[in-house]
Parts: structure tokens; C-alpha cells; sequence
């Protein structure tokens, strides 16, 4: 593939891994606060399906990074071991995604159509990780051809032999026998594609008919009915409407590739699109669940309402208290100064009284008759009082 072209297959994969990780973040940020909420009325299974899907989706984000770097270098520049997290987590993202959206639908039918105990236990936060865990072991299991095979092959191009130099590409791939291959995709189609597609139809399409059958029983207002059965039939028709425009092309290409020659730069090109189109299913799941899920919206935005209403009452008490810290400062500026105020007038009778016992004072000046101490002190007092009061004055001024 040629440089112009690879260029622009790595800026789509680049543009869609960034839509792909803001996305994935605002799902978490909206249906993670929820799965450990007290009262939630979305049952806390569908909370943690959601939530596996965005786990999912963001380590299929991260690895689709060095398929990124692979395009932009027009080399494979990471070691054989990377070679194979890779591929598995790739391979991963083409089962875990749809068994989920798989599990869902079963969820939903379960919870609306089928008894109260099974409903209430399908409704478990405990049994929806076990559900996850079992398919994440099964899947394990299905992808030991791909642990088995992964390998960096190593390409020798245009060789000079007048300059002895040769063009090296490394290039991470998957290649097992074609005999495993066959069955391998076989294998894969079946459980990660026709299997789920089959379930979310079949689980989807029977709860409207459900709730049809109820509505009749027990005269449900037509109304209501009629809002649940669209919401319904907007879910299914969104969901297998991506589904089979996003997965058929990639499992035929899987297919025709081992009838058809994929050499030609052309074809080159479309399988990296065609490639893209499982994640842009999977991006596309969690945003679905979450925006068309009322109940997940109105949860986080109670829960929203109540952190912004504890923010304000902690940011009202901060400033509470700061004012109350500013308007205790005049008063204790004002017993400060009053307190330098009495130890200057103090210190000043005390130099009026020295002065006036003092023997030289008796010969410069004139006989006059002295003033007693009683009377000097009596004034010393006067004037202390006087400059107490103005003090008070100025500070009432102040804080008023």
C-alpha cells in the first residue's frame, strides 16, 4: 500500500480510536457512578453488562493503537509478544462485544416476560459477572489458535544489488494452517455472530408481544403501551440494523479471503475499512444502552443534582467560615491596640512623676507650688479614658 493511501487509512483509524475513547469515557462517566448507587431502578445487571462493554471497548481502543502505529511506520515495530496481545485482544472485541449485547437481550426478556424469582435473580449484580466471566473463560478457550499462531513475519523488498541494500517490512499476523483457519472461522462466526444475532431478535421482538399480551389481561392504559412498544422496536431495529451492516461484511470477507486474492493495493484498502466497521459496533453498543435507556439518564442525573447540592453546601459553609474568621479580625485588632494604648499612657505618667521628683527640675525652676500626686494621677487617668473611648469609637465605625 502506498504511502498516500496508507496516510489516510491511519488519520480514519486515528479520527475513529479518539471518537471511540471519548465516547467509551462518557458511557463510564454516566453508568459507573450507578452500579454501586443504593436506588437505582435499572436492574444492576444491565448496569454491569454496559459497563463490561466499555471495559471491552477501551482495551480494544488501546490495542488498536499499535495497529495505528503499524500504518503510520508502514512496519510492525513491537516484539512477537505484543504481536499476540494484539491479535487477542482484537480477536477478543469480535466475541466479548456481541455474547454481551447477547446477554442483554436475555436479561430484558427475563426481567419483563418470564417469572419473579428468575427475573429478581437475573436482575443481580452477582449473576451478571458470573455470566461475563463464564463467556470470557469460553472465549479463552476458542482463541488458543490464535495464541498458537501469532507471529511477526519478517518481508525482504526491492533489493539493490548495486547498493546492497533491500527494504525490510515486519508485518503481525495471524497465519495457521488453512485447515485450522477454516474451522476457526467457522467456529467464530457461529458463536459470535449468528448465535447473538439470533438471540437478539428472537429475545428482543418477544417482549413487545409480551407486553401486547398483558396489556389486553389486564388494561394497561394504550398510551403507556404504546411508548414501551416503540422504545422497544426502536432498540431491536437499531441494534441488528448495526449489527448486520458492521459484522456480515467482515465474516464475508473472512471467508472470500481464503477463495479470493486480497494482493491488489484496492482490496488492500477496503479490508482496513472493513476491518474498522466491528469497532465501530462496538463503540456504538454502550452509546445505544445508555442514551436509549431513560431510566440509566434520570439515575445519573439525581445523581449528578445531589453532588453539585453537597458542592454547594461545602463551598456555602467554606465561605461561612471565612467571614466569620474576617469579622472576628477587627475586634481582636481593636484588644490589641487598646492593650499598646494603656501601656503607652502608663509609661508616659510614669515619666511625668520621675520628671517632677527630679532634683534639678527643683533648682532650674521657680518656687511654684507642685502638684500633688494624686491629682497628676487622677488626670493620667482622664486622659487614658478619653483616648479608650476614642479607640472604641473608631473600631464600632470600622465593623459597621
Amino acid at each position: 500500500m502506498s504511502m498516500g493511501y496508507r496516510t489516510y487509512v491511519a488519520l480514519t483509524y486515528i479520527g475513529f480510536n479518539i471518537v471511540g475513547f471519548v465516547v467509551n469515557f462518557w458511557v463510564l462517566y454516566v453508568v459507573a457512578p450507578l452500579l454501586f448507587a443504593p436506588a437505582v431502578k435499572v436492574p444492576k445487571s444491565i448496569l454491569f453488562f454496559i459497563f463490561a462493554l466499555v471495559i471491552g471497548d477501551l482495551t480494544t481502543m488501546i490495542a488498536m493503537l499499535l495497529l495505528i502505529i503499524e500504518l503510520v511506520f508502514g512496519t510492525w515495530r513491537f516484539s512477537t509478544a505484543a504481536c499476540t496481545s494484539y491479535l487477542v485482544l482484537d480477536s477478543m472485541n469480535k466475541f466479548v462485544a456481541p455474547i454481551i449485547v447477547f446477554l442483554i437481550s436475555r436479561t430484558c426478556y427475563t426481567t419483563v416476560c418470564l417469572d419473579k424469582t428468575r427475573g429478581e435473580r437475573a436482575a443481580t449484580l452477582k449473576y451478571a459477572a458470573l455470566q461475563v466471566l463464564f463467556a470470557l473463560g469460553c472465549v479463552m478457550i476458542l482463541l488458543w489458535p490464535v495464541f498458537a499462531y501469532s507471529q511477526v513475519f519478517t518481508f525482504y523488498l526491492n533489493p539493490n544489488n548495486a547498493t546492497n541494500e533491500v527494504t525490510v517490512i515486519r508485518k503481525c499476523g495471524f497465519l495457521p494452517p488453512p485447515e485450522i483457519q477454516f474451522w476457526f472461522n467457522l467456529v467464530a462466526c457461529i458463536t459470535s455472530y449468528a448465535v447473538p444475532l439470533f438471540g437478539i431478535v428472537y429475545w428482543y421482538v418477544s417482549v413487545p408481544f409480551f407486553l401486547k399480551r398483558r396489556a389486553i389481561t389486564t388494561l394497561v392504559a394504550s398510551s403507556s403501551m404504546d411508548v414501551a412498544l416503540r422504545k422497544v422496536i426502536t432498540t431491536v431495529l437499531l441494534l441488528t440494523a448495526i449489527y448486520v451492516l458492521c459484522w456480515s461484511p467482515y465474516w464475508v470477507s473472512m471467508f472470500a479471503h481464503n477463495i479470493f486474492s486480497m494482493e491488489k493495493r484496492s482490496m488492500i484498502i477496503v479490508s482496513y475499512f472493513i476491518h474498522l466497521l466491528p469497532y465501530v459496533s462496538c463503540v456504538a453498543y454502550p452509546l445505544i444502552f445508555t442514551l436509549l435507556n431513560r431510566g440509566i439518564r434520570s439515575a445519573h442525573a439525581k445523581i449528578v443534582q445531589e453532588q453539585r447540592r453537597r458542592f454547594r453546601s461545602i463551598t456555602d459553609e467554606a465561605s461561612c467560615h471565612v467571614r466569620n474568621a474576617l469579622r472576628s479580625l477587627p475586634s481582636k485588632a481593636s484588644s490589641t491596640l487598646r492593650s499598646h494604648v494603656s501601656l503607652s499612657v502608663y509609661e508616659e505618667h510614669r515619666k511625668m512623676e520621675t520628671t517632677d521628683n527630679s532634683p534639678s527640675d527643683v533648682i532650674q525652676r521657680s518656687p511654684q507650688p507642685c502638684e500633688s500626686p494624686e491629682r497628676s494621677r487622677v488626670d493620667s487617668t482622664v486622659n487614658f479614658k478619653e483616648s479608650i473611648s476614642s479607640m472604641e469609637n473608631n473600631d464600632s465605625e470600622t465593623l459597621l
